[in-house]
């Protein structure tokens, strides 16, 4: 049992990895957008509560996905290995990678407005 909750663990830090990924891109890209083409004052609160976000983020999930990866374990069900596997593969997977698209899909659309303000003929300098 400790070995499969050490795997999922394991699994459970792989898809954080990506989620951080996801997340700290889409971070990057708004700052960029919001500061360089928006013209907006850095708000240093702004960056405080990403911070918040992401560990609060990156806790819950993990702890969701080990509550629901091991519950079959401690309840006490007769579950096939092949199936637990598949079972907290699908969980850990389905939990991070929801997440994850949906940062993945706002720092593609900041990356695309950047691009996009570019080609308009706003060079940042001359906005300035």
């Amino acid at each position: 049992m400790l070995e499969t909750i050490l795997h999922n663990l394991t699994n459970i830090g792989w898809a954080m990895l990506i989620f951080l990924c996801a997340y700290l891109s889409n971070v990057s890209f708004s700052l960029y957008y919001n500061i360089k083409v928006l013209l907006e004052p850095f708000s240093k609160e702004k960056l405080i509560n990403s911070g918040l976000k992401i560990t609060a983020f990156v806790c819950g999930l993990t702890l969701l996905c080990v509550a629901i990866t091991t519950l079959p374990l401690f309840v006490g069900w007769e579950i096939p290995t092949e199936y637990v596997d598949i079972f907290s593969n699908l969980v850990i997977i389905g939990a991070v990678l929801m997440v994850s698209c949906k940062y993945i899909t706002e720092a593609f659309t900041k990356f695309k407005a950047i691009l996009d303000a570019t080609k308009e003929d706003k060079s940042y300098d001359e906005i300035k």
